[in-house]
This record gives structure tokens, C-alpha cells and sequence, in this order.
């Protein structure tokens, strides 16, 4: 049998078995194998000749490829990829998959896509094939088929476009005449939740969107998080309806805002729950997790009710802040001209249990990071992956880059680690060349400078700060005495039945923990808010909240984990990743660091003949000035020259370190664009050369 038989028959064989899989397949048009079928018999019977041959090649090869794109585009095959991706971007994470294959309640998605609309914009037509691909994906993984996958073209004026309408999905202006639909809505049982549009800006959030909208329709009980701060967190932000954070915490939990004084809001919380009457203390079975953001003012009755929570098995996560650019702004008079106002302190801690704990943390004093602070803004903290220190964290899953502004930093004190029989976990810490500085630096006009000087002054040491930690385990007691407020002394209308009462409470005080507790550090507390974690913008009359940073990821992924609900980790730190040149900066350090001895000799010059000049000045009146010695005037002179040279000096030393930055620049520029280009001449010759030689020994 010759090759070209063998070929043709070979071709007719699969495309047999395709005519025979339409029966079957619906993807399948069996009229489309016809002509293959009978085309290959017919070929298969050519005579034995080569130009015969060549043709039937030249025919058979377009025609496979069609047939073969063809099913590959009419099957599931062609909706089948490969994420080669750094981070998998485009692969569903552990978290989604488990939302999915846990789903007990069927849930129904409505997805509407106007797909024939003139003007269409080209980024929502490249978005599209995304979110149908991504959609088949998560119905492919429920549960039981518990997911409805509907997909609805909602043509105008028809029952569809109504339907859309009535979920709430945004109409996009595309023309003048013409609205484009691409949202969906999703619902369970009485529960439903709707995506208004989906944007092709929040491709990232693409999975996160769609999964917590199917969480919260099919999650039956919302869990309760208690939020501690002297932040009003309901108002204020970019929309004045709140930090951003906030909306989205909303959204996500049943909060409890508890002011500062927890146990007084206490009974209104569980009121609106129904959940009886209120204890004198902070239940963990019924607050799964305390929020506490930016405690400036904290009272040690507050921090005692921390305490309690905390030995009862309680997860407190506080976020204390040196120097709170929210803060300051709150003081800040709302119309120019006007005296500023009260506000809050900028500064906050929790003193007694840092004590306790032996946590140091410097109130007023920022910590400037020489390797994460970007050169036009040191007050910024831009982290990477670098800085995150205990990856395998299940808190820290897809984060890649953090955002501190004005940090301060945790450590242990007299030369003893923190959380002295606890476990300590440290999640972000700083580099070694980091700095402190106070608040009137950071507020002084000549600020950018001073800190500039400030990081080209320090020695790097063995001993990092740290941004973020964990301390678990049994923890004891910050208030051996009991509680505070029954130390303040009884009232003189305090009858005896209310002493017997402070007496209990006294006595029920715990000092060792009941259960294992955890206390989440954050060095900062701005974080959270808006330009740090999320950005608003209208889009079609609709608010659409973008992350900038991984900061909200971070601190939902400790939110899911302390509630039990840990699946959403991963999914929703899907943003934009900041990758910062942390060598180029390490290079730039040193570059600064020589030049700063430089200028410091220069400085230590100047001052030296500056004062050998005033002692001859002081020697002299106004008149001996006027006739000054030949010998005085010499030395005035060389004074002159001196200080113009240091000057000379002075900027010289300023353009070579400019100069080596830039060469630095140029030079990383330069081989990343030569690298690839001579890597390739540089094999290519070798080849060349390899096969001549080899053509030569033949």
C-alpha cells in the first residue's frame, strides 16, 4: 500500500468515526462530514504518481485543518486552556472550588449578553468569550448540577430586555439609538443578588464577583463581626456613605458597630438580633471575630473587654496606627478660614495588652523603609512578596503587594521577643534599612529632604520591624486585678444589691484563657481606607469599587478565616501586582549612602573653616575690617575660594550620584531589551557553525 492510500484511508477512518459521534453529539453536524467521507474515498483510489500525490497533499492538508478547527470550535475541546499565567490567573483557585462542590441549594445564574449590537466597544467583545468560557467552567463544577446556567440574549423590546431590566442588570449607552446588557443575576431559593455589568477593567475580579455572589445567596446564617473604633466608618470616604471597606463589609458580614464602649452598644446588638438578654462581655459563639481600627483614646475598660474576649477563644484584630491621616483630616475645619476642630487623636495603641504581651510599638514615630518606600513618597509603604515573610499563611494566599501609609512597627522589648509563651507568627516585616521618624519631620516643608537624609543616614541593622503578626495560643490575663471599672471606687447612692454585683463580675474575670485566642497586630490603620485599599468611580450610573492593592483582600482573607468560612481566600486578591525594583532601589541605597559620606565630609569642612573665620572675625572691629593685614586678607580670601569650591563640591557630588542612578537605569534598560536578541544571534551562530562542521565531516 503506498503512503498516499494509506493517508487517505487514514483521514476517511476519522472522519467516519466524527459522522459516527454526530449521531450522538449535538455539537456535531453530521452534513458536515459528508464531503470529507466521500471526498477521502474517492482520493484514496489514485494511481501511483508523485504530482498526483503532491496535489492530494496540497488538497487534503487545508481540508483536515478545516474539519479539525471546526470541531475543535463546535466541542467543549475549544473552550479547554492552559494558564501560563505567573500567578494562574486565569485558573479557578482551591477556595472557588470548593464553594461549588459544597453547594447544597440549587442556584440559578440568569447571564444577559446583548450579542449583536452595532457599536459594541472592542474591550466588552473581548470580554465576553471570557465570562461564557468562565461560566461553563462553574456550572461544569457544581455540586449535583445545583447550578442553572441561563444564557439570555435580551433583544430590544422583547420579554428578555424586560426581564433584565426587572434584575436590575445596567444598560450600556453603545449608540446614540442602541444599549448593550452584560450583567447577570443569581439567585437561591428567596435569597438573590445581581452582577449590573461586567466591567472588562475587572477582569481579575471576575471569579471573586461571581463566587461571593453565589456564597451569599446560598450561605443560610450571615456571621456576626464586631467593629471597635474611633473611626466613623458609616460616613465620610470618597461617596460619603462610608469607607469603601466598610460597604464591602457590609455586604459580606451582619456587623456590629460597638463604638468604644462595647458592652453599652452590646444590648441594642443583641436586641436587633433577638438573641436575648445581653452579658456583661463580648461572646466569641456569638461576635465570631472584633475589628478594631484605629483605638485612639481607649479606655481600660475597653481594653479589659478585649482581654476577656480574647482568653474566651475570641479573634481580635487590631490596627493601631502612629500617626492616622484619616485622623488628622478629621480635625481638619470643613470650611477654610474656620478654626480647626476637636477630632481624633492620631495616634492610637492598646497599651495594656502590649504590655502584657511584651509588644513594642512606638506612638508618633513612623517607620520609613528605604528598600518599600517609593522615592517621591517615603510616608508610603509599597510591599511586595518579599516583605511577607511567612508565606505559607493561609491569610497571605494570591496577596502580592500591601500599601501601609505612615506605618509604625511592632517588636519585642529589653532585647526579649514578643508574646512571651505564645505562638508568634510575623506575616509582613520591614527590610533592614528602615528608619523612625516623628510627626513634626513628616510635617515640616522641608519634609521630602529631611527624609531623604534620614534613610541616607542609616546603618542597616540585624533587627527588622514588623508591619504584620499573629500571636495564638492561651493567652493570660493584662488585668490580673480584675476588671478596671470596679476599681474606680463605689458610687455613695451604690446600693449593696449593685456592690454584690461588682463583687460577681470581679470574680468571674478570667485570668488564664478558656480556649486558644488570637490577636491579629496591624501597624497601620489607614490602610483601609479609600485610595489605599479601594477606588469608586461611576460607571453607567452605577458605583463600581476597584481594588488598587491587595490591603482589603488581605483583611477579608482574615475575616473568612476566623469565621470558618476560609473558601473566598485567594479569590477576591486577584488585583494588579505591583512589582517595585527592589534591586535597583538596593543599588540606589548604596549609590545615596556614598554620596551622603561625601557630603557629610563636605559639610564637616565647611563648618570647620566657617568657624576658624568667625574666631577672626570676632578678633577684629569694624574699623581693623576696613583695614585689614595683608595676612587677613589672604586668609579672608582663601575662605572665599574655600566655601565656593565646597560648594563646587557640593554639586558635583550631587550630579555623579544623579549620574550613577541614571547609568543604573540605562543599564538595566539596555540589557533587558539586548538580552533575548543576543541570546538568539548567540545560539543561532552556534548552530550554524555546529552544522557546517558537520557537513564538512560528511
Amino acid at each position: 500500500m503506498n503512503v498516499s492510500k494509506a493517508f487517505a484511508i487514514g483521514i476517511t477512518t476519522i472522519g467516519f468515526i466524527l459522522f459516527v459521534l454526530s449521531q450522538f453529539l449535538d455539537s456535531l453536524s453530521p452534513h458536515a462530514w459528508y464531503l470529507a467521507i466521500g471526498s477521502f474515498i474517492a482520493l484514496s483510489f489514485v494511481p501511483n504518481s508523485r504530482l498526483i500525490r503532491v496535489g492530494f497533499a496540497a488538497v487534503a492538508l487545508p481540508i483536515f485543518i478545516f474539519f479539525f478547527t471546526e470541531f475543535v470550535s463546535r466541542t467543549d475541546v475549544g473552550n479547554k486552556s492552559i494558564d501560563l499565567t505567573e500567578d494562574n490567573r486565569y485558573t479557578l483557585s482551591e477556595g472557588t472550588r470548593a464553594i461549588l462542590t459544597e453547594l447544597k441549594d440549587p442556584v440559578t445564574i440568569n447571564y444577559y449578553v446583548t450579542r449583536d449590537v452595532d457599536g459594541t466597544p472592542s474591550a466588552y467583545k473581548r470580554h465576553i468569550p471570557r465570562v461564557d468560557s468562565f461560566l461553563r467552567q462553574v456550572e461544569g463544577l457544581a455540586n449535583d448540577k445545583n447550578i442553572t446556567l441561563n444564557f439570555i440574549d435580551p433583544e430590544p423590546n422583547t420579554d428578555e430586555e424586560d426581564a433584565a431590566l426587572l434584575d436590575q442588570v445596567q444598560q450600556i449607552p453603545v449608540t446614540q439609538d442602541d444599549k448593550f446588557l452584560f450583567g447577570a443575576s443569581i439567585s437561591s431559593l428567596d435569597k438573590k443578588t445581581v452582577i449590573p455589568f461586567f466591567a472588562p477593567s475587572q477582569e481579575t475580579q471576575l471569579e471573586f464577583q461571581l463566587i461571593s455572589a453565589i456564597a451569599e445567596v446560598s450561605r443560610r446564617e450571615t456571621p456576626v463581626v464586631g467593629l471597635i473604633s474611633a473611626h466613623n466608618l458609616a460616613s465620610g470616604g470618597q461617596t460619603n456613605r462610608g469607607w469603601l471597606f466598610y460597604q464591602l463589609l457590609q455586604r459580606s458580614y451582619d456587623v456590629a458597630n460597638l463604638g468604644m464602649m462595647p458592652i453599652e452598644a452590646l444590648r441594642t446588638e443583641y436586641e436587633r438580633r433577638k438573641w436575648g438578654d445581653a452579658p456583661d462581655y463580648l461572646d466569641p459563639e456569638k461576635i465570631k471575630v472584633l475589628l478594631v481600627i484605629h483605638p485612639a483614646g481607649i479606655t481600660p475598660q475597653t481594653e479589659f473587654i478585649l482581654d476577656q474576649y480574647i482568653l474566651r477563644g475570641g479573634t481580635v484584630i487590631a490596627c493601631v496606627d502612629p500617626l492616622s491621616l484619616v485622623a488628622q483630616q478629621s480635625g481638619r475645619p470643613q470650611i477654610p478660614g474656620m478654626p480647626p476642630q476637636g477630632g481624633t487623636p492620631p495616634s492610637s495603641s492598646l497599651p495594656k495588652l502590649f504590655k502584657k504581651h511584651n509588644i513594642g510599638f512606638k506612638e508618633s514615630q513612623v517607620v520609613i523603609d528605604r528598600i518599600y518606600a517609593p522615592s517621591n513618597n517615603p510616608r508610603i509603604l509599597l510591599l511586595n512578596e518579599e516583605s511577607m515573610t511567612a508565606k505559607d499563611d493561609i491569610s497571605l494566599s494570591e496577596i502580592k503587594n500591601l500599601a501601609f501609609l505612615m506605618s509604625g512597627g511592632f517588636t519585642g522589648e529589653n532585647g526579649k521577643p514578643m508574646g512571651p509563651g505564645l505562638e508568634v507568627r510575623k506575616l509582613v516585616e520591614s527590610s533592614y534599612k528602615y528608619t523612625f521618624v516623628t510627626d513634626q519631620t513628616l510635617n515640616s516643608p522641608d519634609a521630602a529632604n529631611q527624609l531623604r537624609f534620614a534613610l541616607g543616614s542609616r546603618r542597616e541593622g540585624n533587627e527588622k520591624q514588623t508591619y504584620v503578626a499573629l500571636l495564638s495560643g492561651t493567652f493570660t490575663t493584662a488585668f490580673p486585678e480584675g476588671d478596671p471599672s470596679a476599681k474606680e471606687g463605689s458610687d455613695e447612692n451604690e446600693t449593696e444589691e449593685d456592690e454584690k454585683e461588682k463583687t460577681t463580675a470581679e470574680a468571674e474575670a478570667l485570668t488564664t484563657g478558656i480556649k486558644a485566642g488570637n490577636l491579629y497586630l496591624f501597624s497601620d490603620s489607614d490602610f483601609l481606607y479609600d485610595g489605599m485599599a479601594y477606588n469608586a468611580r461611576r460607571m453607567f450610573n452605577t458605583q463600581v469599587v476597584e481594588p488598587i492593592t491587595n490591603n482589603g483582600a488581605f483583611m477579608f482573607n482574615i475575616l473568612d478565616q476566623a469565621v470558618g468560612s476560609e473558601h473566598l481566600v485567594g479569590a477576591r486578591a486577584r488585583a494588579e501586582v505591583y512589582r517595585p525594583f527592589t534591586v535597583l532601589k538596593e543599588l540606589e541605597a548604596e549609590s545615596e549612602r556614598k554620596s551622603k559620606e561625601n557630603l557629610d565630609k563636605l559639610q564637616a569642612k565647611e563648618e570647620r573653616i566657617e568657624k576658624e573665620f568667625q574666631q577672626i572675625r570676632s578678633q577684629m572691629s569694624s574699623a581693623q575690617e576696613a583695614q585689614m593685614s595683608p595676612e587677613l586678607q589672604a586668609k579672608r580670601d582663601e575662605y572665599i575660594k574655600n566655601k565656593v569650591q565646597i560648594q563646587k563640591d557640593r554639586r558635583e557630588e550631587k550630579k555623579a550620584h544623579q549620574g550613577r542612578v541614571d547609568l543604573l537605569k540605562a543599564n538595566i534598560f539596555w540589557s533587558n531589551i539586548l538580552y533575548m536578541p543576543l541570546g538568539v544571534i548567540v545560539i543561532g551562530l552556534f548552530v550554524f557553525v555546529w552544522r557546517k562542521q558537520q557537513t564538512k565531516a560528511r
